[in-house]
């Protein structure tokens, strides 16, 4: 208790003062013939890079699997402890933090040990929107479909969920829950099955209930949202046959994202204008002349590399099962191009890390979209280039088609 949430705004304090329903690290292992695969889900807001770097080292370590056969993914939710360097957004706790690598090196050892023979199978159901899509205040635009993977042992079975909404239901609540989520494991679970929810990409998703009332969600509504994905899991894995291919491949491509770094005058410029479209939240002229200093501060070092390097972008496959990951907060359609061209494609957000929005093209477009020019300053200090959807969506076909063996895997 008392460590500070994250999300919501700037500087506001907003510390755990409860614990609504438990936060989890959930950990799949999966293995066929001699490959090794750990996936892995926390119900925290995401990680920087070169934190989640040290998770996935401490975990394939521990496991005994290459690092790149480990996929660590966060759910986003945002009343969890501050986990990302965020500057007015909630101050991470160091005690809090040191927790972590022993915690996902538990949660892999257990699934470790906890393996034992079972039949695989995929499905996709279509889902009554829990998420809307926050920049038009409509429907149009988001992706629908819920991805299951189950795996059936003597046991029982494990439902592997993605589904993309932002976990954002409860406002800004001073208490811990692990969202909506959380409530869909939990419906698996109260149905005597266990489960792991990979987040999906929501950048521009949130919740129904703030489309009605801005951070009025209750804990009435995260149980109609759980029920409503695990209804839909379970029939997705009624009517699914069991899948004969369960050979598993994982690839990962370090790519650069590069930055839009402006002429050192327009930094009062951006100040001003950000000043103008946040008025409305407490503190962000503190935010704004905090920001001033570190963008004059690091310019010069920007600007001369002005890119984000080391970008990890992953794609596994497990039989017909296909996953693309990326360490951003996702824009819906990514993942609407994506599938397109990939049909029952398994979309990870948050994933590996989290180094901002990736807006769609129209979200670059529109000078006063908040993801593609106002959220840059918190995460960092300059926007993306407007080609970045260009870039991540030719990378992720890059490396699906090497996992379909169409062509060679890609070089760093």
């Amino acid at each position: 208790m008392g460590v500070e949430l994250s999300g919501y705004g700037f500087y506001l304090g907003r510390r755990a003062e409860s614990v609504r329903d438990d936060l989890k690290v959930r950990s799949l292992f999966l293995q066929a013939g001699d490959s090794g695969l750990v996936l892995m889900s926390a119900d925290l807001i995401g990680f920087s890079v070169e934190f989640s770097d040290g998770l996935r080292r401490a975990v394939a370590r521990s496991v005994h699997v290459p690092v790149a056969n480990v996929l660590l993914a966060c759910t986003h939710t945002h009343t969890g402890p501050a986990t990302i360097p965020l500057p007015g957004i909630g101050e991470m706790d160091e005690s809090y933090m040191g927790t972590l690598p022993d915690a996902m090196s538990q949660a892999a050892r257990a699934a470790v040990s906890d393996a034992r023979e079972a039949s695989f199978s995929i499905a996709s159901e279509a889902v009554e929107p829990i998420g809307f899509n926050r920049r038009t205040g409509t429907f149009d635009g988001i992706d629908p479909t819920l991805n299951v993977a189950s795996f059936t042992r003597t046991d029982g079975k494990i439902f592997l969920m993605n589904y993309a909404c932002h976990a954002v239901t409860l406002g800004r609540a001073p208490e811990v829950s692990a969202d909506w989520p959380g409530a869909a494991v939990r419906a698996i679970e109260a149905r005597g099955h266990r489960a792991l929810l990979f987040q999906g990409f929501c950048g521009d998703i949130d919740p129904v209930t703030n489309l009605n009332r801005w951070g009025d969600g209750s804990t009435e509504d995260l149980k109609l949202y759980g029920e409503i994905l695990a209804g839909r899991a379970l029939k997705g894995e009624r009517h699914s046959p069991p899948s004969i291919d369960t050979d598993i491949r994982s690839l990962e491509k370090r790519i650069r994202v590069p930055l839009a770094v402006p002429a050192r005058g327009a930094i009062e410029t951006q100040a001003a204008f950000f000043l103008e479209k946040n008025s409305g939240f407490p503190k962000a002229d503190r935010f704004a002349a905090e920001w001033k200093k570190i963008a004059h501060d690091h310019y010069d070092k920007i600007a001369a590399a002005p890119y984000i390097d080391d970008v990890p972008v992953q794609a596994i496959s497990v039989g017909a099962m296909k996953i693309i990951a990326f360490p951003a907060e996702v824009f819906s359609a990514y993942s609407l191009i994506l599938k397109k061209e990939f049909p029952g494609l398994f979309t990870f957000g948050y994933a590996n890390g989290d180094i901002g929005y990736l807006p769609s093209e129209s979200a670059f477009a529109d000078p006063g979209d908040y993801a593609a020019n106002c959220a840059p300053m918190f995460y960092t200090a300059f926007p993306f280039t407007p080609d970045v959807p260009k870039l991540l969506v030719s990378t992720a076909r890059e490396l699906l088609e090497a996992l379909q063996g169409k062509m060679a895997p890609p070089a760093d």
